[in-house]
């Protein structure tokens, strides 16, 4: 009997073993088969502790040393470890979790086919396990920089306990690193930002852009120039200025790209609407930030779902709330251009007919596959705490495979008929601030609400205000804050009032005022004419206030209003 070595073993093989290049082995239609054989010691290992946080871990997990077998490729001494966040947790209690093999994590001789990094995703939040795939090859057929894909049908040996049980069908996704960025930009600084969107931290590249970028390459004061010169344009005042100055910095073309993109196929666990799963890239040619897309087993409608109808009708003019975002659009020729750019999309790569294609494509390659998942060990299913991690009430979503794959083909029609509705003048979408509901009340017009209690008409001595209160102090607030009498707040009015708050209190470093300002006219200007009636400021208020009243009790205190106590 063949002696397992005390090292992990993984092996991936197909129906070919003639792969010479990564475009031999990426493709929707490709499904290699992955043979994992680990020692229980090195399993356990690779799980974070007890008592350590299992989520926003970037790539803190543990690695081990692996011997990786591909096809007829055969490398010894490679990082093997798992990865995630809420995939992560969504998995405690099973052996499904989603990993990443660094080829040359201890040799840097080693390579697969070139590359250097793969991952294997476990699509445990997607009951088709198609959408990460799908999205990816939407997102290349819109000429826009993105990884390629293939599938892996995942099997594991652990000495003692499995002997090579199915653990389950991934999707393999290309690792953005240089030679991703070679081939698609001809090379750069590969940043991974957490945090604020294009948060600046000053004129030069220090630790706090560290921390809030995430490096992946070398960095030098040449390619870190754009990146800072691009996040300390959104303190711009002059629209004048700002769109000049970024297009000199940020690729504006694939910046418009990779919004309608992300906005057609409602891919809002994005910087859409969340701080990560996303790189940037400034490349060595051009020097022009570059959006990258990541992370997309939540795309195609799933994500902030409250039922399990796909969501459709996200606003294709006003996809997102986020200053970086709704800045750039809000400049007239680049808003033009993101409508012919989106009108473009749903007529070619993003029209349900091309939707529903790839969609099919996918699920032809994996269909026998995720059959198979259903006769699983119940040791993968049901792996014990110390093989499996700690159970969350966050768990892997399971469907039946036709009928979800079908709940696709759904969305894709529903959406092109919404983005056409949208273009046409029929509908205007659903905002991005409306998509998650109550559960994102807490968040919801903080400008407004500061400016509002900025103008001071609400009595800081109140301990709560009634909504007769509220009405009373709307009508007043509005008439203090008109200060030229023109009967409509501009953005100059708001920011001042902001700018007077943020004096007062210093809560952050860099003044807020004028980026506060924007985000309160996109809450309030109904009609986009860059000002506010007092119609429009009395019906905003309006509809904000429940998103305020955090105890649901019709009664606002100090603290839900940010009235400063005296």
């Amino acid at each position: 009997m063949l002696r397992i070595p005390p090292i992990l073993v993984v092996m991936l093989t197909s129906c070919t073993l003639a792969q010479s290049s990564p475009d031999e082995f990426f493709g929707l239609d490709k499904i290699w088969d992955v043979h994992i054989v680990v020692k229980r010691a090195d399993w356990i290992r690779l799980i974070p502790q007890r008592g350590r946080s299992a989520t926003r871990l970037f790539g803190k997990f543990p690695y081990c040393s692996a011997d990786v077998t591909i096809g007829s490729h055969t490398l010894k001494n490679v990082g093997f470890r798992m990865k995630g966040n809420a995939t992560f947790l969504a998995t405690g209690g099973t052996l499904k979790r989603s990993l990443k093999i660094d080829f040359n994590r201890y040799d840097p001789k080693h390579k697969f086919l070139g590359m250097g990094k793969i991952n294997l995703q476990c699509n445990a939040l997607d009951r088709t396990q198609i959408k990460e795939s799908v999205s990816y090859e939407i997102y290349r057929s819109c000429g826009i920089a993105a990884g390629r894909t293939a599938f892996a049908r995942v099997f594991l040996t652990m000495k003692d306990e499995l002997e090579n049980a199915y653990v389950g069908l991934y999707t393999i996704v290309e690792q953005v690193d240089q030679r991703f960025a070679k081939r698609t930009v001809g090379g750069g600084l590969i940043l991974k930002p957490d945090g604020e969107t294009l948060a600046f931290h000053g004129p030069k590249w220090n630790d706090d852009y560290m921390n809030a970028y995430h490096a992946k390459s070398p960095v030098t004061e040449e390619l870190a120039r754009p990146l800072i010169e691009t996040a300390a344009l959104f303190d711009e005042p002059s629209d004048d200025v700002f769109a000049k100055g970024i297009e000199a910095v940020m690729d504006i073309e694939g910046f418009l790209k990779y919004t309608a993109a992300t906005a057609i196929i409602v891919n809002t666990d994005s910087p859409l609407t969340v701080p990560d799963n996303y790189y940037l890239i400034v490349p060595n040619a051009n020097r022009k930030v570059t959006w990258i897309p990541w992370d997309m087993n939540w795309s195609l409608g799933e994500y902030g779902r409250a039922t399990r109808t796909p969501f459709v009708d996200l606003s294709i003019m006003r996809p997102t709330e986020k200053e970086v975002f709704r800045r750039v659009l809000g400049i007239p020729r680049f808003k033009k251009r993101y409508r012919e750019i989106v009108t473009e999309y749903i007529a070619g790569p993003c029209s349900a007919k091309a939707m529903i294609a790839t969609i099919h494509r996918a699920h032809a390659t994996v269909k026998n596959a995720l059959a198979q998942e259903a006769h699983r060990e119940k040791a993968v299913t049901q792996a014990t705490e110390e093989l499996g991690g700690r159970r969350s009430s966050h768990r892997m979503l399971q469907g039946r495979p036709d009928d979800d794959v079908a709940s696709l083909e759904t969305f894709a029609r529903a959406r092109e008929k919404s983005v056409k509705d949208q273009l046409a003048g029929r509908s205007e979408g659903r905002p991005a601030w409306n998509l998650f509901g109550s559960n994102d009340r807490t968040v919801r017009g903080s400008t407004v609400r500061d400016t509002f209690s900025g103008a001071g008409v609400l009595d800081a001595t109140k301990k709560e205000f009634s909504r007769a209160d509220i009405d009373v102090a709307i009508t007043a607030s509005f008439e203090i804050l008109d200060t030229d009498d023109s009967k409509a707040l501009d953005e100059s009015e708001i920011t001042e009032v902001l700018r007077r708050r943020w004096k007062a209190t210093r809560r952050r470093r860099r003044d807020p005022s004028a980026n506060g300002a924007r985000r309160a006219l996109a809450h309030l200007d109904g009609d986009a004419d860059r000002s506010i009636t007092a119609s429009e400021w009395k019906s905003g208020i309006g509809v904000l206030l429940r998103f305020w009243d955090r105890d649901r009790n019709g009664r606002w205190n100090r603290q839900e209003l940010n009235v400063e106590s005296n």
